[in-house]
């Protein structure tokens, strides 16, 4: 069974994963980052990759429930091209480190 899969039956049976702390204001720059990365990278894992954390980031806001201080932060922040890089592949790692929780909550506990 896939990540996606097992991610998507873990939160249909209700049970919580616990997610790194991080602010909305982090998960909004996250999300931007996210969007542009796929829309514009030249190669295609890396599109591919954007889009990936890019549904991980939107999942996270519509959680938090806080629409106003998710519009605030998007009209906030703004990217540095010089940086946005760097920003993108700490996003990527939170993405894959939560990937990588929900996909040990999945395996067989040791017998």
């Amino acid at each position: 069974m896939d990540i996606i899969k097992r991610a998507i039956a873990l939160s249909l049976a209700g049970i919580a994963v616990p997610a790194t702390a991080q602010s909305i204001t982090d998960d909004v720059r996250c999300l931007a980052l996210s969007n542009g990365f796929a829309q514009k990278a030249t190669e295609v894992p890396a599109r591919e990759a954007a889009s990936k954390a890019l549904i991980f980031y939107i999942g996270r806001l519509d959680a938090r429930g806080n629409p106003q201080a998710i519009k605030s932060a998007m009209l906030s922040g703004k990217i540095d091209g010089k940086t946005a890089s760097v920003e993108m592949n700490a996003c990527i790692k939170r993405f894959a480190n939560a990937a990588k929780a929900i996909e040990a909550l999945g395996k067989a506990p040791p017998q």
